[in-house]
């Protein structure tokens, strides 16, 4: 690990934020006005294209990855064809030195109803920046940009190799995905060219998070006979069989999940157990007729110390236990999406840089934290095998895709001070000429 900085290069870093944080604004603000709104995946190729012209202007070597229409077919089926490009920047440094990467999506949720400002303004009030995105995460993208900026202005040379990533469709996630799970499937990212990797979602500015717990979303469909509904034993009625089948789960699954806990601590501390929730059905095609077909969406969250395969056995075990003493009791069961729980160790460089600038800016010890839903470190450690990656960036959990999502400007600034320090001593840094 390189020497911790001096005294005199944290203070010009720190003097430096504070002297372009209006520009670190301006550039969210331009974000935040692209609606690069996912489902469906709009403006991506104009949001790459605005933090890409960013990064040139910053002396960045900028790559587009746009996908083919077979690629988007595959990876984005869920994306109407739309394009979908990703933005990989590099500032290269010394041959043979450490490589940091910090990635953020550029990908946001809907709007939804009720907001007291335009969603995609931007707007600044009272010390907060207001929009779709902006702490999820786009605000995280600007603190990712303007922390190497304060190191490179405050007259230091960095020794190490930075990038800068902006994807797409990590709303949508995906067993595999259109933005982070396709630069680790093109070796963009890998154990012999990336050392570290901060992912910027928003966990509270004084954690760190080291993993996610892990999920499954899938589908269940239970099967009957359609009949008159002035005769229902002449038929099956599929959902009967689907309400018996998640009266069971509600009864006998359910409790047992509220009992498992986190190992680690989850942000927020409600989401700190396994659960299972029933979130879509669909049954029946009129009031008068007995349905042949009834599906349930659900979405299990799975702590760390579960496994995807115990996961599915247990609901796989209700569904089969029904099937032999239910009469005519029959079903499919589909995933759309299954990742595993994630967690990385603490003594690491790079978490261990990042709780000393966290100490230096904020004063207090950070929390090692767990991500209440899965994230894109799941393509770094688990398919790239890359275990110093992070998540760090500003922003509170609670405003992640809520009316009126804001970011509060403190936070941004206190970001951008914590990651330079930690990326200038993670790589290493001397005077500038």
């Amino acid at each position: 690990m390189p020497d911790i900085l001096r005294p005199e290069d944290k203070q010009a870093i720190i003097q430096t934020a504070d002297s372009l944080i209006e520009e670190a604004v301006d550039f969210l603000q331009g974000m935040l006005r692209i609606p690069s709104v996912n489902p469906p995946g709009a403006a991506y190729p104009e949001c790459a294209s605005y933090i890409g012209e960013r990064l040139e202007a910053l002396g960045y070597q900028v790559e587009y990855i746009a996908l083919s229409a077979a690629e988007n077919a595959e990876l984005a089926p869920y994306g109407e064809g739309l394009p979908r490009t990703n933005v990989f920047g590099r500032l290269p440094g010394l041959p043979s030195s450490p490589v940091i990467h910090f990635n953020g999506h550029m990908d946001v949720v809907p709007v939804g109803m009720g907001w007291s400002t335009a969603p995609f303004g931007g707007e600044v009030r009272a010390g907060r920046v207001y929009g779709r995105g902006a702490a999820d995460m786009k605000g995280g993208i600007a603190a990712q940009v303007y922390a190497v900026e304060a190191i490179r202005r405050a007259g230091l040379q960095l020794q190490g190799t930075v990038e800068q990533s902006g994807v797409v469709d990590e709303e949508s996630t995906g067993n595999r995905n259109a933005g982070m799970g396709l630069l680790v499937e093109q070796g963009l990212i890998a154990p012999e060219r990336t050392t570290y990797i901060v992912i910027t979602e928003p966990l509270n500015v004084d954690n760190i998070c080291l993993g996610h717990r892990g999920a499954i979303w899938g589908e269940i469909q239970t099967f009957g006979r359609q009949s008159h509904g002035s005769t229902p034993a002449q038929g099956v009625n599929a959902l009967e069989h689907m309400a018996g089948f998640i009266d069971e789960v509600a009864r006998c699954l359910m409790p047992q999940l509220r009992q498992r806990q986190n190992r680690y601590p989850v942000v927020p501390a409600t989401a700190n157990t396994a659960s299972l929730s029933f979130n879509v059905i669909q049954g029946g095609t009129h009031v008068n007729s007995v349905p042949d077909s009834c599906s349930v969406a659900f979405d299990r969250r799975l702590v760390t110390d579960e496994t995807l395969a115990d996961a599915r056995q247990e609901l796989w075990n209700i569904l089969e236990g029904r099937a032999q003493i239910v009469p005519g009791f029959r079903y499919e069961y589909k995933e759309r999406y299954a990742a595993a729980p994630t967690w990385v160790s603490a003594d690491t460089p790079l978490v261990q840089s990042f709780t000393s600038a966290i100490q230096h800016i904020l004063g207090r010890t950070p929390g090692y934290v767990c991500s209440p839903g899965t994230d894109d470190q799941r393509f770094v450690v688990q398919n790239a095998g890359i275990e110093q990656c992070i998540i760090y960036g500003p922003g509170e959990i609670t405003q992640a895709h809520i009316v009126d999502e804001s970011l509060a400007i403190a936070d941004l600034l206190a970001s951008i001070k914590i990651m330079a320090i930690a990326t200038a001593e993670l790589l290493g840094v001397q005077k500038g000429d």
